[in-house]
């Protein structure tokens, strides 16, 4: 999986295992996601002993011998309402369902392929725990569904932690400064220093290596640090889900086009189907917008955006990458005329699982990259400010 958004400005907010992330991704594999839609939840059931029984999927997986991983909760203000738990095991996606009754649950967890597990009682907002032997006590409200506390078991002590100390004090601050109009950058490079400090001090825990994942798909800047913590990591950390799927963060990390490489060639189909290649404009300044109609901070800035087409179209060429699918095509096109984007615009339409995206680490939208006649990157950012001073340092004609 990917991450989701540009800088700190989606208008919903979700909790991934790493902590809350801002909702403005079009689409992760198992999970949902669409800003302009719902996301897609595939419901089976469990029978759960004193409450409400329910019909069995086919595909829910049988409990591993030996101790079980019990939930119990207390969510004030949840009353009857049915509580999802959404995991991938075996590559298949599950969702157990459970009612409440008089703001309470019980649970047996059923093991997942990473040891994480998805509570939803919101479709906007979410949260995870691990999947630990032992009883795991839930606590919360309603009311915030991505503030719910998991304690009992160490994996879920530790990340606990990491949220209280560490996530939900930064997006409470985030808001704040979006409230004031102020700049959430320096919020976020120091998210990322508590973090990694918080991995550091916690190199045994499981819970760590997955806010290290986190952490790679978030900023791009850290990789010598993220090798080094990885290396520190007990080798079953290293060889888990969370720790191969690092490693290979690490590979996209150290070949993608950043600031004074050359930025790889790509072909893709424009909004006719015609192909065109990133090669086909070289001899020419060219800017890259990757984005999608999905995303709130895209659409923000577009007004801006015209303004610099309009002001350096002449002499920088312009061209949209998308991150859309097959069926959202239409809308896709419906925002290209709605926000008058009157430059090509291309995607493969293949949603978060574009080979470009991925090559580029495209994870957070927008993104731009500004190139020189001969591909290299001139710069590279999510910030629309920067990139008008990026193109205003561009040589004078």
């Amino acid at each position: 999986m990917k991450a989701a958004c540009s800088v700190e400005q989606a208008a919903f907010f979700v909790v991934w295992p790493g902590g809350l992330q801002p909702l403005c991704r079009p689409y992760y594999p198992g999970i949902f996601l669409v800003l302009s839609s719902s996301f897609m939840l595939y419901t089976s059931c469990i029978t759960l002993a004193s409450y409400l029984a329910v019909a069995f999927a086919p595909a829910v997986p049988m409990a591993s011998p030996g101790p079980t991983c019990q939930l119990v909760g207390t969510i004030k203000g949840i009353g009857q309402q049915p509580i999802l738990f959404q995991y991938r095991y075996q590559g298949q996606e599950h969702t157990d369902t459970v009612r409440a009754v008089h703001d309470q649950f019980r649970y047996t967890a059923h093991p997942s392929d990473d040891g994480t597990i998805d509570l939803i009682i919101d479709r906007s907002q979410w949260t995870s725990f691990w999947y630990e032997p032992g009883k795991v006590l839930v606590s919360g409200s309603s009311s915030t569904p991505h503030q719910l506390t998991f304690t009992g078991t160490p994996n879920n002590e530790v990340h606990t932690q990491y949220r209280r100390q560490i996530e939900w004090p930064y997006y409470a601050t985030v808001q704040k400064a979006l409230a004031a109009g102020q700049s959430t950058l320096p919020l976020r490079q120091q998210r990322v220093r508590q973090s990694l400090q918080f991995v550091e001090q916690h190199l045994a825990s499981q819970a760590s290596t997955d806010i290290l994942l986190w952490q790679t798909r978030y900023d791009e800047t850290q990789a010598e640090t993220y090798r080094r913590l990885l290396a520190r990591m007990p080798k079953a950390q290293q060889e888990s889900v969370q720790g191969r799927e690092i490693a290979k963060r690490l590979v996209i990390l150290r070949n993608m086009p950043v600031v004074g490489k050359v930025a790889t060639n790509f072909t893709m189909p424009d909004t006719a189907g015609v192909a065109t290649s990133l090669a086909s404009f070289r001899g020419r300044y060219v800017l890259l917008d990757f984005w999608g109609h999905w995303c709130g901070p895209c659409l923000r800035v577009m007004p801006q955006l015209s303004a610099l087409h309009q002001q350096y179209g002449q002499r920088v060429a312009f061209v949209g990458v998308a991150a859309e699918s097959a069926r959202d095509k239409p809308l896709w096109l419906r925002a290209i005329r709605q926000h008058h984007a009157g430059w090509a615009q291309l995607s493969e339409l293949a949603g978060d699982e574009s080979p470009v995206l991925t090559q580029y680490n495209i994870t957070a939208f927008p993104t731009y990259l500004l190139l020189n006649p001969q591909g290299v990157v001139l710069a590279r950012t999510s910030d629309v400010e920067q990139l008008t001073q990026a193109l205003a340092a561009l040589p004078k004609p």
